[in-house]
């Protein structure tokens, strides 16, 4: 009896064994943006726990718990001044030694990236150390997939090897191409003529067309399908090398937009691995509804991309309840179901 029982035990911890490592395995990376990143990890990380077929992970960034320097006064009173400069020394007394032991943590901060099988950035702030930039070049260009959302294709303009892994991001209007889709033939051009700013207007549910309906992510949703009130971010700039767009969107010009159809979801190849980047994801710290990171069509985006990145193939179905192309679906991802294919 004793032995049986043992055996039994044995079976049952080698199963649970094999489903965990059936399962990918994915580390967002979050800490510092501006917007709610606290808010947006929690998100992605219910949304793809609400698969059955994740393990999620995070790794946050170091930051500071300094309250903000004091602003020089506008006032050029000799008494303002001084009365400035002895409170301004003061707080570089008192918060040295917290900012030298962030200095201390930000610098040993390094991300296990090739112990996932996709990276997500949800970050958007300073620039990581050369330890952690070269670990993460080394890990996508080695076959690694990385999935942004979002604001994260805001950061590290400078980063040229970043630049060419997303391939387009928010940007200044001299740094690279700016890509844009003929809503006749579906297909991509550079707009030589644009020398704007990357921007959006005003947030707004938005209608998304899908360009590349044969693509693993892509397969099996509408052509056209209702997105959360979001930002429809427009003018994205970058190298656009080897570069697919999967969907975009008309940017109204009613909601300040520019009137064309600007990429929303592209891959880009970059080495062996592959990036995919979304600019949907909006969630800003004053706010108390979650539309763009509850629409069941970024939960599915999300989801599906980070199969695909792992895997090259995807076998989660397009839940039920995606939108259609006239109204969003607003779920919470506990509410969404995700029956897995034979």
């Amino acid at each position: 009896m004793r032995s049986f029982f043992f055996t039994c035990l044995l079976g049952i911890l080698v199963s649970g064994s094999s489903l965990a490592k059936e399962r990918i395995r994915v580390l967002i990376v979050d800490g510092r943006n501006n917007h709610n990143w606290q808010i947006t990890t929690d998100a992605l990380r219910a949304t793809l726990e609400a698969t059955g077929k994740f393990t999620v992970r995070s790794t946050t960034a170091p930051a500071s718990t300094t309250p903000r320097a004091p602003r020089a006064p506008k006032s050029v009173h000799p008494r303002v001044q001084a009365a400035f400069e002895k409170y301004a020394q003061a707080y570089k007394e008192q918060t040295k030694p917290a900012k030298d032991a962030l200095g201390d943590r930000w610098h040993t901060w390094q991300p296990d990236f090739s112990a996932h099988d996709v990276v997500i950035m949800n970050y958007n702030g300073q620039n990581w150390p050369e330890a952690s930039r070269k670990a993460f070049v080394e890990y996508v260009k080695g076959g690694g997939g990385v999935l942004l959302v979002h604001a994260a294709n805001n950061a590290f303009r400078d980063w040229d090897e970043f630049n060419e892994m997303i391939g387009l991001g928010w940007r200044p209007g001299d740094r690279g191409k700016a890509v844009k889709v003929d809503p006749k033939t579906g297909r991509t051009f550079v707009d030589n003529e644009n020398a704007n700013n990357s921007g959006h207007g005003s947030k707004h549910p938005f209608q998304v067309t899908v360009r590349q309906p044969d693509h693993p992510v892509m397969k099996g949703l509408p052509q056209q399908w209702m997105h959360g009130k979001d930002e429809l971010y427009h003018h994205m700039r970058g190298p656009a090398k080897n570069l697919k767009v999967l969907s975009s969107a008309f940017s109204d010009p009613k909601q300040r937009g520019t009137g064309q159809h600007e990429p929303m979801t592209w891959e880009v190849t970059y080495g062996k691995g592959r990036a995919i980047v979304t600019s949907m994801g909006h969630c800003y710290f004053n706010e108390k509804f979650w539309e763009a990171l509850h629409c069941v069509g970024f939960q599915t985006i999300v989801a599906r991309s980070c199969e695909y990145l792992a895997t090259g193939k995807v076998t989660l179905p397009v839940p039920k309840e995606f939108p259609g192309p006239d109204k969003p679906a607003i779920l919470t991802p506990g509410e969404v179901t995700w029956a897995q294919s034979a």
